[in-house]
């Protein structure tokens, strides 16, 4: 059901794609003719194909997405003009089509950012969000999180309908009457309850009445995106970090050097204008100089330009509205302006566009001694962004910060092209709606 709806939501986008582009064409030159449709279509579907692309990695067929009208709002926007940015630069950068459509795209943008918005607000009408009924098994403070997050947010799809915190054989004797009398389609179970005997026993003898029996940790990274830290075992690393990438590794090194010298010719044209900015708001240096731990704890002089004033009382958890921050700082941090002379450290081979966030060398020490496991998000190349920078503020806390590593050993379990390129959508959105985190 989940997929045939995610088929519609699919073909709809399509369908608009060239209505949107028939409209331009009417729209621009007053008529549509075989002529005309024939310089447009076959490069423009080249762009969709991309377009396509973009929409799936931004989320845009997952059904269980929240409705938030503005979020919608926002998340069309940034992605379109993600969208338009690569369309003209493959416009411009292949000789091969014979049209250089800069209006066209522009009127083609406008036209199929109104549909498609549209057609989400229809489909977040039309189209109900399935609802399963939950029953987990096991307690935990993760558990009780995952059960707060499902029944605060209806969208999603679930609902826990029973929580066995403590089960014993005799209440896992009515386990049959839970899931026939309450409809249950979907049973959580903790890995510690997993593990007895008894719990194991129950839930095979209940296999025929068509439930879906999901493992705590899958079900928690699949509702939040990260991993449950307080249910993480040693041989959980075993299994899903203590793998080879280096086929992927030498893609995505190439991947850095080239998106490296475009953004630092970027940032080489800008180094005037940001350079007096800095320098005329604030005392202290325009580039900032720190020691970080990168990849395996190896130390690098890490480069940014500086947004705070100075300070002498040592490294701290910065709020994202801490005094010590410029007021140009601000928006330098908002755009991310502020990290472009780091193009340098991704050169050099210190950092990587993607990956966990480096610390100051102090600061990593102490977190190493206070949070188990906190060493291992240094085992890849730490980088400009990260899974966890695109989906949570700036840690304020040690509690914070452990929520923090829970979504970077997420994305060391999860190490792809794909996510790589989801956390670059998600960035490039930050940056053009200028709400840094």
């Amino acid at each position: 059901m989940i997929k045939a709806k995610q088929f519609i939501l699919i073909l709809g986008d399509i369908i608009l794609l060239y209505a949107a582009l028939f409209l331009t064409i009417y729209v621009r030159y007053g008529h549509i003719t075989p002529e005309l449709l024939d310089v447009h279509v076959v490069p423009f579907s080249i762009i969709f194909i991309i377009w396509l692309g973009l929409f799936y990695a931004a989320g845009w067929y997952d059904i269980r997405a929240v409705r938030n009208k503005l979020i919608l709002l926002e998340t069309t926007g940034a992605t379109i003009i993600i969208g338009l940015i690569l369309a003209i630069i493959i416009f411009y950068a292949i000789p091969y089509f014979s049209i250089s459509p800069k209006t066209n795209l522009a009127i083609f943008s406008a036209f199929f950012f109104v549909l498609a918005f549209l057609w989400r607000i229809m489909i977040g009408v039309v189209i109900k969000t399935p609802k399963q009924r939950v029953l987990l098994i096991g307690s935990s403070d993760n558990a009780l999180e995952l059960k707060k997050h499902l029944n605060e947010n209806p969208q999603l799809g679930y609902k826990v309908q029973h929580h066995i915190e403590n089960p014993t054989p005799e209440e896992l004797n009515n386990l049959g009457n839970f899931i026939a009398s309450d409809h249950i389609g979907i049973v959580i179970v903790l890995e510690a309850e997993q593990n007895k005997n008894y719990v194991a026993s129950s839930l095979y003898k209940n296999l025929g009445t068509g439930i879906e029996i999901i493992p705590f940790a899958d079900f928690y990274e699949t509702i939040l995106g990260r991993v449950p830290l307080g249910e993480l075992r040693e041989e959980w690393f075993f299994e899903n970090v203590a793998r080879s990438h280096r086929g992927y590794n030498t893609l995505k090194r190439g991947i850095d050097i080239i998106s490296a010298c475009f953004v630092g010719l970027i940032f080489i044209a800008l180094w005037p204008i940001l350079y007096i900015l800095v320098k005329t708001t604030s005392r202290g240096p325009f580039i900032l100089k720190q020691t970080r731990v990168g990849k395996n704890g190896r130390t690098f002089t890490h480069y940014k330009i500086r947004t705070m004033y100075e300070r002498n009382d040592g490294n701290h958890w910065l709020d994202k509205d801490s005094q010590y921050i410029t007021p140009i700082g601000r928006f330098l941090r908002a755009t991310h302006i502020d990290e472009l002379p780091q193009m340098w450290n991704i050169l050099n081979g210190d950092l990587s566009l993607t990956g966990p966030r480096p610390d100051l060398v102090d600061f990593f020490r102490k977190l190493e001694e206070q949070i188990p496991y906190y060493a291992v998000r240094t085992l890849v190349k730490p980088g400009l962004t990260g899974w966890a920078q695109t989906n949570y503020p700036v840690t304020a806390s040690l509690e914070e910060t452990k929520v923090r590593l829970s979504y970077d050993l997420f994305y060391l379990k999860h190490y792809s092209l794909s996510l790589d390129v989801l956390i670059a959508l998600k960035t490039l959105k930050t940056i053009f709606t200028a709400a840094g985190k």
